[in-house]
């Protein structure tokens, strides 16, 4: 008794006659092996399902894979480097797996064969999906975290020198983020060279002339590394005298402990120096060389020809101005002059 099977689904055979009975059981328990077989080392496809007795009845680059040399028919295979895709008139087809980031590509699934399913097929070029990257070691695509980022492997994390600790992305020791926080960078404190400023881990240091320094607003502290804040006027904080002798000349950073215990500095006016009008000007007594009013420390007093002298109508007694001598003076002047005119009135000689 005979049988007419119609073509397996996108053979190229012809129709066939097989005998009924053990043959036809044989031969489909063969095809349904072949096609359900289990692929090794990937989940790609490379059997197009197409029947066939020899490699010329199969679509190209794929060739007739039989189970063992008993049967007669085998089943199409693409070949190494190559899998199975189905076109939009539902037959299959081998395309070439892409090995790299970049090659040439008609389908997602010859990029992410490769590259992982971070991947895509994108105007004919493999590429890391967006918000994926594509790390060289691995030659795979993986989702991408930035520095600080949580992440499930080192591979998550981008940039050089980078790694998952702890379920975050940070750089190796030695190294912080840039300012993207995508990429590593070598530390480098005050005096060491540079490049850019984000290469300065100091606080409030730059990069200048290819040297690691503080910034204009900053200046470099006793020690030589760390960058205090200069400051503008008396009273204003301070840690060293250098934060303060940079825009007041004749001052100093005096440092004191509260009722509270904390010790804070201020900057305060040096030693024989007094404070007016927010600097600092040197501190001259009673008939000493001054050059301007400020210098004249004592009660009305001024810097009269180069010298603090008592202000107008006031005289000194006993090295300090004094008003009251200087009113008894002026009174007996009055007194005098009034004798005298009184005199020259009566006649008296």
């Amino acid at each position: 008794m005979w049988c007419r099977r119609s073509n397996v689904a996108g053979s190229r055979m012809t129709a066939k006659w097989c005998v009924a009975g053990c043959g036809c059981v044989v031969f489909l328990l063969l095809l349904a092996t072949l096609i359900c077989q289990p692929v090794q080392s990937q989940t790609f496809i490379r059997r197009t399902a197409n029947v066939c007795r020899t490699d010329d009845e199969c679509p190209m680059q794929a060739y007739c894979e039989r189970y063992n040399s008993v049967h007669e028919y085998g089943v199409c295979s693409c070949m190494a480097g190559y899998f199975a895709v189905t076109d939009a008139n539902s037959t299959r087809r081998c395309l070439r797996a892409a090995t790299d980031i970049g090659d040439y590509c008609l389908h997602n699934d010859q990029c992410q064969y490769t590259l992982s399913t971070d991947s895509e097929c994108r105007d004919n070029s493999c590429q890391c999906r967006e918000g994926a990257h594509y790390v060289e070691r691995e030659k795979r695509c993986y989702k991408t975290s930035f520095l600080g980022d949580y992440c499930r492997l080192t591979n998550n994390c981008i940039g050089n020198g980078t790694y998952c600790r702890d379920g975050v992305c940070v750089c190796t020791p030695g190294k912080h983020a840039n300012n993207d926080r995508n990429r590593c960078l070598q530390d480098a404190k005050l005096g060491d060279p540079c490049f850019r400023d984000e290469e300065c881990v100091t606080d409030n240091s730059r990069c200048a002339q290819e040297v690691c320094t503080c910034r204009v607003s900053h200046v470099l502290n006793e020690h030589r590394n760390r960058c205090l804040p200069i400051a503008s006027k008396i009273y204003d904080l301070c840690e060293e005298h250098i934060q303060c002798l940079y825009n007041i000349p004749y001052s100093q950073c005096r440092i004191t402990t509260g009722t509270d215990g904390i010790t804070s500095g201020r900057c305060t006016c040096a030693n024989r120096f007094h404070e007016m009008n927010l600097k600092c000007h040197s501190s001259v007594h009673l008939n000493g060389i001054c050059e301007v009013n400020e210098n004249c420390i004592d009660i009305d007093t001024a810097c009269i020809h180069g010298r603090c002298r008592c202000i107008d109508h006031l005289i000194e007694v006993n090295g300090v101005c004094s008003g009251a001598v200087s009113m008894v003076y002026r009174s007996s002047v009055i007194l005098i002059l009034t004798l005298v005119t009184l005199g020259t009135s009566y006649g008296i000689s």
